[in-house]
């Protein structure tokens, strides 16, 4: 058989890994050139939602990601640098993400994701405190998020509409100079983001803005004993 020249399939190779990356980035949203979001309030919507959530039965499942595919901080900034679309980490993001009070799972487990605006939770357009927030959320039956969420969604959410901001519901991780800080995947129209923001339990938050909690599943042991809030 005649051996092809290495030139030729080095370039195969390269033509078929570009088209593997050109086939994957033709998924990723459309951003603007300059930057600029062209939604000027993120994680906020035009209108408010009018629902009341009353139990779980009324949330839909809006997404269900696999938790511990990644093992620590090593293999999700991997895994982030060679995501088929740009990833922007924010700086207090990127620390959290180290801190050894950020927990990784060691074995893999399906979560159902459920999207929630606070106005729906019953605190009208002026929201709530954080720990208000969550409260009422486990009331209904729906769970805070593993801090894993918040990366491991980002790496499978890379169709994010430009400028939705979504909050990840979780125990916040400190900072090395204290500062508890949350995790919000968005999209501000130059790109993806993974973002720290301002985690302390008495912050308030208008009624319009969405967060991501865990929908539990009835073979999932979902509620901590003596009331404790999940995740602790």
């Amino acid at each position: 058989m005649l051996a092809l020249p290495f030139w030729r399939i080095a370039f195969a190779a390269a033509i078929s890994v570009a088209l593997s990356i050109w086939g994957a980035r033709a998924e990723c949203p459309a951003f603007t050139r300059s930057g600029v979001p062209r939604v000027v309030l993120p994680g906020r919507d035009p209108q408010l939602p009018k629902a009341l959530l009353t139990s779980t039965s009324q949330v839909p499942i809006w997404k269900t990601i696999t938790v511990g595919e990644y093992k620590g901080v090593t293999a999700i900034r991997v895994a982030i640098d060679a995501s088929p679309c740009p990833v922007r980490v924010g700086e207090a993001a990127d620390e959290i993400l180290g801190r050894p009070a950020f927990p990784y799972k060691q074995t893999r487990a399906q979560l159902d994701l459920a999207v929630v605006p606070i106005a729906e939770l019953g605190f009208g357009e002026n929201g709530a405190s954080v720990r208000d927030i969550y409260a009422r959320a486990l009331g209904i039956g729906l769970e805070l998020c593993p801090a894993e969420v918040g990366p491991t969604l980002r790496l499978n959410y890379l169709d994010q509409p430009v400028g939705e901001f979504l909050g990840i519901a979780m125990h916040p991780i400190a900072r090395y100079n204290g500062e508890l800080i949350n995790l919000t995947v968005g999209n501000g129209g130059a790109g993806l983001l993974l973002i720290g923001g301002d985690g302390r339990p008495d912050l308030v938050l208008p009624g319009a803005v969405r967060f991501v909690f865990v929908r539990p599943r009835p073979d999932q042991l979902v509620s901590p004993p003596d009331g404790e809030l999940a995740g602790r």
